[in-house]
């Protein structure tokens, strides 16, 4: 256990009260891994915890409520970090571990945070260490994720006072509020929906919302090829995100045996930059709202065809600021109790036009060693919502991209994950040659590859155009 001061407390604010009321049905967390090679002590990762806890008032707090009412950060008494070590011979050891963390509810009560050691090959010269992070999605996303799994494997980094951040639904600017706004995207949604008609991946399994689990299947990008896509999407014109959810759609129709047609596909979106104030790069909070997008697939349509189209479609999407309205709204909408919060989940589950996300950090600067230890297989996994049965976690770093896909146990059979995963891949690898790409400005930027970076912070060097988060802001 790791002990630190108390902090401050709050009511949870509406997307933080979105995610506690689907927690309460099936977990809702985020875990990261990073593997460090040679010995690390219970010491060192108990010193890591306290760092965390320390530094950040959020790890402090646990949520309560009132008979399913009212929910709230207080803070806690003792708060602590709960850590584990886990002994093993295998390397697949944190692929068990990473199961595990995504179908063990918290008691938020208690505490947001834990951190388990996975100690392979411990006392001989192969012995490394993957370190697994996991908190709960009520307080945090992603990318905030990454951030202080920096400060855990990193704890001689500097302790910084830190102020308790407002949550992002109060730092939306005014042009991105009003119902009427709000109302006008939401029906502009479901008009798009309608006429496009989208499938979602095909569930042969159909669970309750609180029978549902997360497990994880990866796959590895390794630098060559990474690099060739990145070519490839400049000669194009696009993305790599937007190339990713173009294969992922590809995927979805081959795996349900359609031909042709649009699937419907969520893309978080980090808005940091669009706060007032914007939080620092490492403040925890949730700043990725999920955007939808409508991508075509078929033999009719060019990979780089529904590349295009995902990134127009998304850059659209943030030039009429979509993804604040989106949040801003949350509060006319979000249920104020458990009973009617599964009501909303049930109704989601049913009418959503997606059950698929592609979540892509890009690239993670991420140190290459720490205390002259090396580093390596940094790689994030997500529970999935009552809107999704997979999520696609990609993170870059350390010259090769991992691809995490986070699917609802039983409700989808591994073998058919692991076809979806392999379908990803061939679609990409057999990829066609790149299409001329439209805006001879993005031909012109080099190409960058992943770089150490000392001070840790988060660059997305996936997007051609001048980028936020993990897509373009030009269309």
């Amino acid at each position: 256990m790791v002990r630190a001061a108390s902090g401050f407390g709050r009511s949870l604010s509406a997307s933080e009260r979105w995610f506690w009321l689907i927690d309460r049905l099936s977990p809702a967390n985020c875990g990261a891994r990073v593997r460090v090679h040679g010995r690390v002590t219970g010491e060192a990762v108990e010193a890591g915890a306290r760092a965390l806890v320390a530094e950040y008032p959020l790890l402090r707090m646990g949520v309560v409520d009132d008979c399913g009412r009212n929910p709230r950060l207080v803070p806690l008494e003792s708060p602590e970090v709960v850590w584990r070590t886990v002994t093993s011979g295998s390397d697949d050891a944190w692929i068990r571990e990473i199961d595990a963390e995504m179908r063990t509810p918290f008691d938020v009560s208690k505490g947001l945070a834990r951190v388990v050691d996975v100690a392979v090959h411990a006392g001989t010269e192969d012995e490394y260490h993957d370190i697994i992070l996991t908190v709960s999605h009520i307080i945090m996303d992603g990318r905030s994720l990454m951030a202080l799994l920096r400060k855990l494997i990193d704890p001689e980094r500097p302790v910084r006072e830190r102020n308790p951040m407002r949550p992002a639904d109060d730092l939306i600017p005014g042009e991105a509020r009003g119902m009427r706004r709000y109302l006008a995207l939401n029906m502009s949604d479901q008009v798009t929906a309608v006429v496009t008609r989208p499938i979602r991946l095909a569930t042969p399994y159909p669970m309750e919302l609180q029978e549902r689990r997360t497990r994880v299947i990866t796959r590895v990008v390794d630098r060559e090829a990474l690099a060739e896509w990145t070519s490839d999407c400049r000669r194009a014109g696009v993305t790599v995100h937007a190339l990713l959810v173009a294969a992922v759609a590809s995927a979805i129709g081959r795996v349900n045996g359609v031909p042709s047609g649009i699937a419907g596909i969520g893309s978080p979106v980090d808005f940091r930059a669009r706060l007032r104030p914007p939080p620092e790069p490492d403040e925890p909070g949730i700043y990725a709202p999920v955007l939808i997008g409508f991508v075509p697939f078929g033999s009719e349509v060019s990979l780089w065809s529904a590349a295009r189209k995902a990134k127009r479609g998304l850059a659209s999407a943030i030039r009429r600021d979509r993804h604040l309205t989106t949040v801003a709204g949350m509060r006319f909408v979000t249920p104020r109790d458990a009973r009617a919060g599964e009501r909303m989940a049930r109704m989601v589950d049913r009418r959503a036009p997606w059950n698929v996300s592609v979540t892509n950090l890009g690239r993670v600067e991420f140190p290459d060693a720490t205390g002259g230890q090396r580093l390596s297989g940094l790689v994030m996994a997500a529970s999935n919502s009552c809107v999704s049965v997979l999520t696609v976690a990609v993170t870059t770093a350390h010259d090769e991209m991992r691809l995490a896909f986070c699917y609802v146990d039983a409700m989808l059979p591994p073998q058919r994950v692991t076809e979806f995963a392999d379908t990803v891949l061939t679609v990409l690898r057999e990829r066609p040659s790149a299409e001329p790409a439209l805006h001879q400005r993005a031909q012109r930027r080099p190409i960058r590859l992943a770089r150490p970076a000392a001070h840790g912070n988060l660059r997305d060097q996936h997007d051609i155009v001048r980028q936020r988060g993990n897509i373009d802001e030009r269309g």
